[in-house]
C-alpha cells in the first residue's frame, strides 16, 4: 500500500531537487499507474492516508457492479421481498415527490429512504410510507376498522379523558 508523505507532489516525492513519480499497480485492471489515478483516502482514527486499492475508472465500474454498494443491496432487497425493480422504486418515489403517502414527510425531513408498504395478505405493493405510517398501519394489523377507530378515539378524547 502506497501511502502519502507530507513531501509528496502531485503523485510523486521530491528527492534531491528532482520528482521520482510513485506508482501504483490496479487490483482490478492490473495496470501500473501514478497515484494521482487513485482516490486517496484518509483514516481520521490514525490521522494516515491511504490510496485506494483501484484506480479511478475501476473504482467506479466497482461502485456500480458490486453487490455490496448501497443501492445494489437495496435493488437486491426490492427485488426479493416485493418484487419490485429499483427503478419502479424510484419511480414510486418521484411520483409522490419522496414524500410519505400518509403524513406528507419527505426523505429529507425524515433523514432516511422512505419504506415500501406492501399488503401483507396479497404481497402487492401498495406504495412508500415514511418509518412511522408504515408501523402504525403494521400495528393496527392493516385494519381499516381499527384505524377508524383510533382516529375517532383521539377527535373524541383528543383533549384529554372528560
Amino acid at each position: 500500500m502506497v501511502s502519502t508523505q507530507s513531501a509528496t507532489i502531485s503523485g510523486g516525492v521530491q528527492k534531491k531537487g528532482r520528482v521520482v513519480q510513485m506508482m501504483k499497480t490496479c487490483k482490478l485492471c492490473e495496470q501500473e499507474k501514478s497515484v494521482d489515478d487513485f482516490y486517496e483516502f484518509h483514516d481520521k482514527w490514525s490521522d494516515k492516508k491511504y490510496v485506494s486499492s483501484r484506480c479511478k475508472p475501476c473504482h467506479q465500474q466497482y461502485k456500480r457492479e458490486s453487490p455490496t454498494t448501497p443501492k445494489n443491496r437495496r435493488a437486491e432487497k426490492l427485488q426479493l421481498r416485493y418484487g419490485l425493480t429499483y427503478e419502479q422504486w424510484e419511480k414510486i418515489r418521484e411520483e409522490v415527490n419522496n414524500a410519505c403517502m400518509i403524513c406528507g414527510i419527505t426523505e429529507e425531513e425524515a433523514g432516511r429512504k422512505l419504506d415500501v408498504d406492501h399488503c401483507h395478505s396479497t404481497g402487492k405493493v401498495r406504495g412508500i410510507l415514511c418509518n412511522h405510517c408504515n408501523n402504525m398501519l403494521g400495528h393496527a394489523r392493516d385494519n381499516i376498522a381499527v384505524l377508524e377507530s383510533a382516529a375517532t378515539y383521539l377527535k373524541n378524547y383528543g383533549g384529554g379523558y372528560k
